[in-house]
């Protein structure tokens, strides 16, 4: 596993200017914990104080996050070291060392889902939505959106039929990255990533303990789903391999936050 301790002490700056004293002094009672642990459960302690900061002070940024998943990794649990992982990658999607780690975490779990293959020629042509960020898309989109007027203009100005070819060209190019964009945040809104935090959990049938188990085996630690539904205390999601099941919310997280 990669740890660079250079990121710990960027961490020590967040907010600085507006951060209370008692909010310096927790960074740096984590920050010092974390260099000194030996053990797994010095490390929970030094996660549980930048916890603190997540939980109670609001503060959001990447390294807050990367340090986390490495609190946690360090402590031997994989669920919430997997889980702030994916948090961390929201802020820091290039970040090799919190590939690796990430990656790392995902190998140690208990439950190995492969994920649903789509169909392959589908996977094909939608290879450039699955494999670029959202935010080169968003710039491509500005960039065709600019041609497309341009090219308008110029087809309202010329006959030449390069006016017109660019025109459509641009404009069809806007309207596919556009649907990327908007089909993108449609799915995130329907279904929020999460991670199972408990050390095992049955999933049910249905949203309530009289239902029947889903699965022979009970779901672990750092298992990944896509949450669909919430009732009440439970949750509908769905695993990589597209089963469905419900589980218990007190049992796991979502990426966002919003549903914690």
């Amino acid at each position: 596993m990669r740890i660079n301790l250079k990121f710990l002490a960027v961490v020590l700056f967040i907010q600085t200017a507006q951060a209370a004293d008692y909010q310096l002094q927790t960074l740096e009672t984590a920050h010092g914990l974390f260099r000194t642990a030996t053990n797994p459960s010095m490390y929970a302690e030094a996660a549980k104080q930048y916890e603190y900061l997540v939980e109670e002070e609001g503060v959001r940024n990447g390294q807050l996050f990367y340090t986390l998943g490495n609190s946690w990794f360090m402590a031997n649990d994989m669920g919430r070291a997997i889980l702030n992982y994916r948090r961390a990658e929201q802020y820091l999607p290039n970040h090799t060392d919190l590939k690796h780690n990430l990656n790392a975490a995902l190998e140690l779990r208990t439950d190995l889902i492969p994920a649903k293959d789509p169909h392959p020629i589908a996977a094909r042509l939608l290879s450039w939505h699955s494999e670029t960020s959202s935010t080169l898309r968003g710039g491509l989109f500005a960039f065709c959106w600019l041609i497309f007027w341009g090219a308008w203009f110029w087809m309202g100005r010329s006959p030449k039929k390069e006016a017109r070819i660019a025109t459509w060209a641009a404009g069809l190019l806007s309207l596919l990255l556009l649907t990327s964009l908007l089909a993108e945040t449609f799915m995130k809104k329907r279904a929020q990533p999460g991670v199972i935090l408990a050390r095992e959990v049955l999933a049910r049938k249905g949203d309530g303990t009289m239902y029947a188990p889903a699965f022979l085996e009970p779901l672990h630690s750092g298992t990944e789903f896509q949450c669909l539904e919430i009732r009440k205390a439970w949750w509908h999601i769905r695993l990589a391999d597209g089963q469905t099941c419900w589980i218990p919310t007190h049992s796991a997280e979502t990426v966002s936050l919003t549903n914690k």
